[in-house]
């Protein structure tokens, strides 16, 4: 089973981790990624600068293969 290694990225920085974690495929890694992202969510929304958290998807070799973001944007409207 193929190992596979996150590094998270949010509004207190970039954190690794050095345990790596067996997944089916890469897709199942890809899906563990983006609910790891959501749970860092409900913790805060991300906030400026960057606006963005992440979570960044490695294989066993340490090198990178995806990273799934969350960008919050705010879009000012004008009253009419």
């Amino acid at each position: 089973m193929p190992k596979f290694y996150f590094q998270l990225f949010d509004r207190d920085g970039v954190g690794a981790t050095e345990t790596g974690y067996d997944f089916d495929s890469i897709e199942a890694a890809k899906a563990e990624a983006r609910r790891v992202l959501a749970e860092m969510a409900t913790e805060g929304l991300p906030a400026a600068p960057l606006n963005m958290m992440s979570v960044e998807l490695f294989d066993e070799s340490r090198r990178p293969l995806a990273e799934i973001r969350l960008i919050l944007e705010e879009i000012a409207k004008q009253p009419r």
